[in-house]
């Protein structure tokens, strides 16, 4: 797996998991609220936080249904689309420099072109295609031609589609590429999770930084995902997950439980250690003391000759190995061996 650098933060190979509070349009349209999730997101130690950048009217016709059930009937996309796509390009300006003011990472997931240069024009550090937008190849050629690192998800596609994403971005000359396992279900119950499609993306794509964009609920399976190889893990994040102006508030995750995931994966990437084992010095007093040794079980006067019944296998393991205990049988002992005591290589003939 390769090394991208997103602004000052690195990820892949041997870095820490890059999280992303995926705030998408948590703002509802309303600047103080952008810059509440910023807040919060610093607040839940997010490494980044990313937001949506739309225009309802090019993202969808006007009857187009929802794909999801949140209870709301007689609504269609646009109708959700419309109500959030409401800042303006100045206050958008004001969110990235109120996000380089607190010294968080911040970028958009563009769904048109123009929404893709105007993100370009306020100096982000890198774009994300949305799952649904793996097969919009316009919309991926001219992310990638920025020459920025791409995000891109894979929710819904398939091995071919995914390809056929990545390609597109090489194609362009672009080749710092984060790819994101996903599934677009909302939410995604744990045994959908599918985590070990990381690991086949991992081999399929090895140069490219693999991640994982989650939607289950709570915070173990995109911390279980870092042991599959996860180095990267996008969040649905909010700063009350009780509003009811989206969907996505709902099935977010506040600064309290996006700072849990956080030190869950931290805790899961301390704990998956090497693939081999090594000698760990957590072992050292283990390996003196709880292994054993060929013992004693007499007192041998020097010049004895050691029979077996003189002989047994007891802790602590600071004397000569049980491997070797036939070969001490019939040595001569050097000198004096007490009761009960292990047996040096220097007390016999060895």
């Amino acid at each position: 797996m390769k090394e991208i650098k997103i602004a000052h933060k690195k990820i892949g190979q041997n870095n820490p998991c890059f999280t992303i509070a995926e705030a998408g349009a948590n703002h509802d349209s309303e600047l103080e609220k952008a810059f509440q999730l910023i807040d919060a997101a610093v607040s839940a130690k997010a490494d980044s936080i990313k937001f949506q950048t739309y225009s309802a009217s090019k993202l969808v016709t006007k009857s187009a249904p929802k794909y999801w059930d949140d209870g709301i009937k007689d609504e269609t996309q646009y109708d959700v689309f419309n109500k959030l796509d409401a800042l303006s390009n100045s206050e958008w300006i004001q969110i990235f420099e109120y996000a380089k003011k607190k010294q968080i990472i911040c970028f958009s997931t563009p769904f048109d072109e123009e929404s893709a240069e105007f993100l370009y024009s306020l100096d982000v550090p890198a774009f994300k295609i949305a799952s649904a937008d793996i097969t919009h190849i316009p919309l991926i050629k001219k992310v990638a031609s920025k020459h920025l690192p791409v995000f891109i998800s894979t929710g819904m596609a398939s091995e071919k589609e995914t390809v056929e994403a990545i390609e597109t971005i090489h194609d362009q000359g672009n080749h710092e590429i984060v790819i994101m396992h996903c599934m677009t279900s909302y939410p995604t119950p744990p045994e959908d999770a599918n985590l070990d499609m990381i690991t086949t993306l991992t081999k399929k794509f090895p140069d490219c930084v693999i991640g994982y964009s989650d939607h289950t609920i709570g915070t173990d399976i995109p911390a279980f995902s870092t042991l599959y190889g996860s180095k990267c893990i996008e969040k649905h994040f909010t700063f009350d997950t009780q509003l009811t102006t989206s969907r996505d508030h709902r099935l977010s995750l506040d600064q309290n439980s996006f700072r849990e995931m956080v030190e869950k994966i931290h805790l899961t990437e301390t704990s998956k250690g090497k693939a081999e084992r090594e000698n760990f010095e957590i072992e050292s007093e283990a390996i003196k003391y709880a292994r054993r040794s060929v013992v004693s079980l007499e007192k041998i006067p020097k010049g004895t000759i050691i029979s077996k019944n003189m002989l047994g296998v007891k802790r602590p393991g600071t004397g000569i190995s049980p491997k070797y205990f036939e070969k001490i049988i019939g040595k001569k002992a050097l000198h004096d061996i007490d009761e009960d005591v292990p047996i040096q290589k220097n007390d016999i003939e060895f």
